[in-house]
């Protein structure tokens, strides 16, 4: 998927993606498709 192409609407799904977890598995946004709320936290550096 190419970060440049995604383009989304206000009521729109948003793409899936899958990224790994602290657990060591991998976890996508679509594990949450029907629940009501998903938070979305994203670090981009830590030192």
């Amino acid at each position: 998927m190419d970060i440049d192409t995604i383009e989304s609407k206000i009521g729109s799904h948003a793409p899936d993606f899958r990224l790994p977890a602290t657990s060591g598995n991998e976890i996508g946004l679509s594990d949450f498709r029907g629940r009501k709320n998903v938070v979305l936290f994203f670090v981009r550096e830590f030192n």
